[in-house]
């Protein structure tokens, strides 16, 4: 069985990539003692987090993510991804393009730290992005006007769901994007997790 098996895989993964248990702690939204304790024998991850890191040591990701690009890039919704990592633009679709012509030139810009409003507020949430990273939460929807603090293109009022999935070692934020009346209210409206649609 995978989990019975796990501490040595993990070892000998980390081994031949050079990757620190800090860093694939960091990547899994775990403690490095978690790490250590998986490698030791003397516990084993969950369901979720076993699934993210079947991701991380296999090879599939990065092939998965270059048909996603390919994908995406011919949309007319839309659509981009993020990197979740610094949130760096990674796709953006015809349709984003059309909508925000000067911000999907910032293909693998930083914005962390220029995110404002119902992004910012749960991105710059360091609890909610290791539950990201441990494969718990599914979805986040919400209605906003921008997502960051930057004069660009013009604004609107948007309804966007933000879908959080694995791609090897990188974790990405999918997000679509649509217009919805300028008298809908703004924030939050369903953060959900995959153990509420299971359960």
């Amino acid at each position: 069985m995978l989990s019975a098996n796990i501490g040595k895989l993990l070892r000998d993964w980390r081994k031949a990539k050079g990757v620190k248990q800090e860093s694939l702690a960091a990547m899994l939204g775990v403690s490095q003692s978690a790490i250590s304790h998986w490698e030791t024998g003397q516990d084993a991850p969950d369901r979720r987090v076993m699934g993210r890191i079947v991701d991380i040591i296999s090879a599939a990701g990065d092939g998965r993510l270059t048909v996603e690009k390919l994908v995406v890039a011919q949309q007319g919704a839309i659509r981009a991804s993020f990197d979740l990592d610094g949130v760096k633009l990674v796709m953006a679709s015809k349709g984003l393009i059309g909508a925000w012509p000067t911000f999907s030139t910032l293909v693998d810009t930083r914005l962390i730290d220029r995110l404002v409003d119902e992004a910012g507020q749960f991105l710059h949430d360091d609890a909610f992005v290791r539950s990201v990273r441990r494969g718990e939460v599914a979805m986040v929807s919400a209605v906003s006007d921008k997502h960051i603090d930057l004069d660009l293109d013009r604004g609107f009022r948007h309804r966007w769901i933000a879908v959080f999935r694995g791609y090897g070692q990188k974790m990405l934020v999918d997000m679509t994007y649509e217009t919805c009346e300028a008298n809908c209210p703004r924030g939050v409206e369903r953060v959900t997790h995959y153990d509420s649609l299971v359960g």
